[in-house]
């Protein structure tokens, strides 16, 4: 297992090599640079278009139970129009010996 010190010195000696390729090579870092921008840029994209899509299922959600409300009002205007005073079994008594 290593040890903090030896992990210390392995990131230590990682980022000696890498500094002293950049000071070799300075065009590598717009190229690094752009290539750490890359899956930033298309992360946020990726946020901002799930932002959008979730703000439109919510707005197709309350549509659709709007809609509903509204099929459940027409059904109870109608059930209203249509509704009986008396419960059925008075009305099958009622039906069955007219003469009570």
């Amino acid at each position: 297992m290593l040890t903090p010190k030896m992990i210390h010195d392995d990131i230590s000696t990682h980022h000696e090599q890498f500094l002293t390729i950049l000071e070799r090579n300075p065009w590598l870092i717009p190229t690094l640079t752009t290539l750490h921008v890359i899956p930033v840029a298309i992360a946020v994209h990726g946020l901002c278009k799930n932002r959008a899509l979730s703000k439109q299922l919510k707005i197709e959600r309350e549509k659709t139970k709007q809609l509903a409300l509204q099929q459940v009002d027409k059904v109870a205007t109608v059930a209203e129009k249509h509704q009986c005073h008396l419960p059925l079994p008075a009305k099958l008594k009622a039906h069955l010996h007219p003469n009570d």
